[in-house]
């Protein structure tokens, strides 16, 4: 009886290749890292009146958010692939929109922004009523009350939206980045 081989790799030799593979990229998240971290910086330095700069911003945020979408659909396989994609072609329409009509991007993302922040609120409220025997429910509560608060907070008043949602897009992109820099460094620790 002849053993026939396999043209492809075996799971090892495709598993050390995928490793060895992303070792030599590390540098890619952590460049993308450290973009991240310097945009936080640039929104955190605009004001509340810069409505339209701020829309501008919300399209890079966009786009680039698109482009990371769109690079993942093209590295895993199956189903989570056009998840991937869809999300990826949505941030880009959204970037486009948000280039064409940089205000009107401001204000939609503000009122969105009020309203997670409610929804999220009112979900985390119940979840932690609903869970009191475990030992720490009072820590989604009051994270669920804080929620509430914001969701009020800047429910009425744009020059608070304003500030509110640059908080949250320099907070979200400053943690982003850290993200990405610390997978960076994971990335070129691997064996």
């Amino acid at each position: 009886m002849s053993t026939a081989t396999s043209p492809l790799p075996s799971g090892d030799a495709l598993t050390y290749e995928f490793v060895g593979a992303l070792r030599r990229l590390w540098w890619v998240p952590l460049i993308l890292g450290i973009l991240w971290v310097i945009f936080s910086l640039v929104v955190f330095r605009l004001n509340v009146h810069s409505v339209n700069a701020v829309g501008i911003l919300i399209g890079i945020v966009f786009l680039v958010a698109g482009a990371e979408e769109l690079l993942t659909a093209g590295a895993v396989r199956g189903g989570w692939r056009w998840f991937h994609a869809i999300v990826g072609v949505a941030l880009v329409v959204g970037a486009v929109l948000s280039f064409v009509h940089p205000g009107n991007t401001f204000f939609a993302l503000a009122s969105i922004v009020g309203w997670l922040l409610l929804i999220k609120g009112v979900f985390d409220v119940i979840l932690a009523l609903s869970t009191r025997d475990l030992e720490l429910w009072w820590t989604r509560l009051v994270l669920g009350l804080i929620e509430l608060a914001l969701a009020f907070l800047v429910a009425g008043d744009m020059t608070k939206k304003a500030a509110f949602v640059l908080i949250f897009i320099g907070a979200t992109a400053m943690l982003r980045g850290v993200a990405l820099i610390i997978t960076a460094f994971q990335l070129r620790s691997l064996d």
